[in-house]
């Protein structure tokens, strides 16, 4: 016979005795995002129906957000075994000044810059995870570090200038073309929205990162290699973080030295507020996805309505403490 029980903020839901009940902040915030993308959507809507509900506002922010989604992505793999990659950032950076200097200046085709460009963003990750789990050195300061040492590289490259000349137009194509009338830069974030979900939370691999980041000496006496799964998770955070800032600087047309950093803040923000939502209370891809477009959508509306421009960087800050706050709730409520 079913039953149902208040106790202490949880809620049986199942119809068998011994059945674990289902914290309520859980069950509330599982499906959280999609709602509030939701209202968002409705709310601006109405505000400002001749500007917002177009098909040009819906796809401006879909391509704008391609690139953050992949950073943001690239911010999780870290995060899932509690560790931090506050590097992301400058290695997109890299990413886009590489592709673009090596085509523009050296004259190497655009396929083998691409390649080049995401392998040395995935060199950075190597390093920074030989330098946490090999040396030993905190992943804070390491990342901190590299993300210094990288911005530095690229300033000195460029000389602080934005590259636009000699770009070749097979790169700005892979930018701003479509297929289907769907853009390229977001077919490029659906792509690894779904690799990336496939490997953390369908395969052995992605289990393996999450047991890590559950307890790295519990993973060690299971019999995980933890130090090989680190270097990996931050050499996926280089991957993707070099794909990212070769699909802005060929949205752009350009080569931007300064660009990566403003890509970080709102990368964890979405990683954070992703982690209250789906699986509550950890990091996942396709919470983070809806948590970059939640923000994007927020920002943008609040834009239209006229609203200063440092409104922008208030509300992800606030997002970001927020989210933070109610991860790490979500995480006690489930270990109740």
């Amino acid at each position: 016979m079913s039953d149902k029980h208040l106790n202490n903020g949880t809620v049986s839901i199942s119809t068998s005795p011994g059945k674990k009940k289902v914290p309520v902040g859980i069950m509330v915030a599982k499906y959280g995002l999609p709602v509030i993308l939701l209202i968002e959507i409705i709310i601006f809507g109405s505000l400002r129906p001749e500007t917002f509900l177009t098909w040009d506002t819906l796809q401006t922010i879909a391509i704008n957000q391609s690139v953050a989604g992949i950073l943001a992505i690239g911010v999780v793999v870290p995060l899932v075994i509690g560790e931090f990659d506050l590097s992301v950032g400058a290695n997109l950076g890299l990413g886009a000044i590489m592709v673009v200097g090596l085509t523009a200046f050296n004259g190497v085709p655009v396929w083998l810059a691409i390649i080049l460009s995401v392998a040395v963003s995935g060199g950075v990750g190597l390093m920074n995870g030989i330098l946490v789990s090999k040396v030993g050195v905190n992943a804070f300061v390491t990342t901190l570090g590299v993300q210094s040492i990288l911005t530095g590289a690229v300033l000195w490259y460029t000389n602080g200038n934005v590259i636009y000349q000699g770009v070749p137009e097979e790169l700005i194509a892979l930018g701003n073309g479509a297929v289907l009338g769907i853009p390229l830069p977001v077919i490029f974030l659906i792509v690894v929205v779904l690799i990336m979900w496939y490997l953390l939370d369908q395969t052995p691999f992605g289990r393996k990162l999450y047991a890590v980041g559950g307890s790295k000496e519990a993973a060690r006496l299971s019999g995980l290699n933890v130090g090989r799964l680190t270097v990996m998770a931050f050499v996926l955070a280089g991957l993707l973080s070099g794909l990212a800032g070769v699909i802005l600087s060929a949205k752009l047309g350009s080569g931007n030295p300064t660009v990566g950093g403003s890509f970080l803040l709102p990368g964890f923000a979405a990683a954070f507020l992703g982690a209250t939502a789906f699986r509550p209370g950890t990091y996942n891809i396709l919470g983070t996805i809806f948590a970059v477009f939640v923000i994007a959508t927020g920002i943008y509306g609040l834009n239209l309505l006229g609203l200063p421009f440092f409104v922008e960087y208030v509300f992800t800050g606030v997002v970001l403490v927020l989210a933070v706050a109610a991860t790490r709730y979500l995480r006690k409520e489930r270990a109740m």
